[in-house]
């Protein structure tokens, strides 16, 4: 997906998770993303609903884990407690 693309759909929740980043290392590089012009006019900014999700370790392998990504996914979209409570490692917001 485009920027432009990111940009046109307004989104009103964000996930970052980039392909083999930990939550750690994307959050020391969210300069990249939040630097990109119109980031602070996305309604998911402007809300706080922007999350930095542990793609390595729930959604990019196959296996027992991913259902607890799916888990994390209830939380973080639909305020749903699915499982055990998702803690800041599994998914925190963007700040």
């Amino acid at each position: 997906m485009t920027w432009d693309d990111v940009i046109a759909a307004r989104p009103d929740t964000v996930l970052v998770l980039p392909c083999g980043f930990p939550p750690d290392r994307t959050l020391r590089e969210r300069g990249l993303l939040t630097s990109l012009p119109g980031w602070d006019e996305l309604p998911a900014v402007r809300t706080g609903d922007v999350w930095v999700l542990d793609e390595p370790a729930y959604f990019n392998r196959p296996g027992p884990r991913v259902v607890r990504g799916a888990e994390v996914l209830a939380h973080v979209l639909h305020s749903v407690r699915a499982g055990d409570p998702v803690t800041e490692a599994e998914a925190r917001r963007l700040g």
